[in-house]
């Protein structure tokens, strides 16, 4: 959901709207990847989207809407080219070794090429497979030519992780580190203090114009518990928070100020199986343990309610997700003490047909995030209903979240349960993870049927048939039970009415648009705000 001007905003000249720090509570947890191109860690990424730019940037990711950053613009003289023309004053910040330079088609093709020729730890390097040769046909000028047409091209360059990186930045083969996060976005990196906080300042140089941005800076904390938010809020030691709805509810009877916007998050909680471990190599197996698990008791016990069922494609993702209504006719969805009696019925009867002798009485090994498992419990959970419904004894293991992944591509993890997070595009949710060739499939699934479902909905340039073969691909995915995403959290933003055009969205990478963001002094909820953070 994309930011939206108050009547205030639009009569305020934007000299008046610049200065101060915005301050917001949040996760601050990455996976120690501080590349831009291969980190997966949500929360890393979206304080990187504060400092690097992309080609084109989303401008509500709920509704696809797609906007210019680095590019002002682009041509396509046939289905199979684009042309981008760059934004002349756009540059990188003047800090070593770039120093101020302009940004050039030969950057943008690099960070492209880079991830094109990478090795697996470049994990969205299936998005530019279809790229098939890149020139600058003049100055300022870029010209992609595609193997063959393709519907999700233009999100791919938007993409929340499509960061422009400079070349020096990588010279001789060096990583990437914190002292490396310098981009051509509208701030400029400060700091990154894991499970603490992070801050950027504002880029005085940004292309973005209007003034923009109008914050001097942003202030990311992640706050020990509710107390710390109500107390921080209370004083506006704290601008605005993201918060579950029960905490919403306190806070909102404690400081009925606070504005409120509810926002759908396509970050989800699901689980996934390797198809040649034993017991899970059989989709009858597979089935049971899916529809064993209440995915309305998750809701209830993760978000106090506040959230919704998933097929493959979160909810929040209108554009491409099933439809609820569809889904509550199916094993596991089925609403009411009815429905979940119909779903134990069923998975203790395609357990029965699988033999469920055969799982032996030590037990299912279940792997799971430390982070995530000691916040929520959602091993401890599908190990209750697991046992209860199906009388199958389940053994949960905690790793933190570098090792899961190392796990799961080793083939060394062949249960697991974790939180991910959603993408935006349909591409994204289903060729990475389940085409034969995608560098996320570790479900080691190779099904003709799925891949020609997959690349049918990559070259499909209608959107209502692209959305149709999508809805196929969802179903079937449903059907095969692999990868199995349970439910979505609704949160909610508070923020003090002196904070205009707060953006809200239903993933990290959004943060782009606090360059659109202010804080209104005139505003009589302004008075007694401290600059200090204690």
């Amino acid at each position: 959901m994309a930011g939206r001007s108050t009547p205030t905003a639009a009569r305020t000249p934007a000299g008046d709207r610049r200065g101060e720090i915005l301050r917001y509570t949040g996760f601050v947890q990455g996976d120690g990847v501080y590349d831009p191109h291969k980190t997966q860690a949500g929360p890393f990424y979206g304080q990187q989207a504060l400092v690097f730019s992309r080609l084109l940037a989303y401008a509500d990711q709920a509704e696809g809407t797609i906007q210019p950053d680095l590019a002002t613009g682009f041509e396509q003289p046939d289905a199979n080219t684009f042309v981008f023309t760059l934004n002349p004053a756009a540059k990188w910040q003047n800090k070593a070794p770039l120093d101020g330079r302009q940004v050039t088609p030969e950057d943008v093709k690099f960070s492209i090429e880079r991830q094109m020729a990478g090795d697996g730890s470049f994990v969205r390097k299936s998005r530019w497979t279809e790229i098939d040769a890149m020139d600058i046909p003049e100055a300022g000028k870029l010209r992609v030519r595609l193997k063959t047409p393709l519907a999700t091209m233009l999100n791919a360059f938007a993409d929340v992780n499509s960061f422009i990186v400079a070349p020096e930045l990588v010279a001789d083969g060096k990583a990437f580190d914190l002292a490396k996060q310098v981009g051509s976005g509208p701030f400029r990196w400060v700091e990154w203090s894991e499970g603490t906080g992070a801050s950027v300042s504002r880029n005085n140089t940004w292309h973005g114009g209007d003034g923009r941005p109008y914050l001097d800076g942003v202030s990311l904390r992640q706050p020990k518990d509710q107390r710390e938010i109500e107390s921080q809020l209370r004083v506006k030691k704290l601008d605005a928070a993201f918060v579950g709805r029960p905490v919403a509810e306190t806070l909102k009877a404690n400081i009925p100020e606070l504005n409120q916007v509810a926002v759908g998050q396509s970050l989800f909680f699901g689980m996934r199986f390797f198809s040649l471990q034993q017991h899970f190599n059989d989709p009858r197996f597979r089935a049971a343990l899916t529809i064993a698990v209440d995915r309305r008791a998750m809701i209830q016990r993760f978000f106090s309610g506040s959230g919704e069922v998933n097929p493959w494609v979160s909810w929040p993702v209108k554009k491409w997700t099933l439809p609820q209504t569809e889904l509550t006719a199916l094993a596991g969805y089925r609403p009411g003490q009815a429905g979940r009696d119909a779903d134990i019925k069923e998975a203790r009867a395609l357990l029965a047909a699988y033999g469920g002798e055969k799982v032996t009485s030590d037990g299912l090994p279940l792997f799971v995030v430390d982070d995530a498992e000691a916040a929520l419990g959602m091993g401890a959970l599908i190990r209750e209903q697991v046992a209860e419904n199906l009388g199958i004894k389940v053994n949960v293991f905690a790793f933190p979240i570098g090792q899961l992944v190392a796990k799961l591509f080793t083939n060394d993890a062949p249960w697991v349960a974790v939180p991910d997070t959603g993408p935006i595009d349909l591409d994204d949710w289903l060729y990475p993870y389940f085409h034969s060739a995608g560098v996320k499939n570790t479900f080691a699934l190779r099904d003709a049927e799925m891949d020609a479902l997959i690349v049918a909905q990559r070259t499909e340039l209608d959107a209502a048939k692209r959305r149709e073969i999508g809805l196929s691909a969802q179903r079937k995915l449903l059907a095969l039970n692999l990868g199995v995403n349970f439910v979505s959290e609704r949160l909610i933003a508070l923020s003090w009415p002196y904070v205009k055009n707060f953006p809200v969205d239903m993933s990290d990478g959004y943060q782009h648009r606090f360059a659109d963001c202010w804080i209104d002094r005139n505003d009589e909820t302004f008075r007694g705000r401290t600059g200090v953070i204690g």
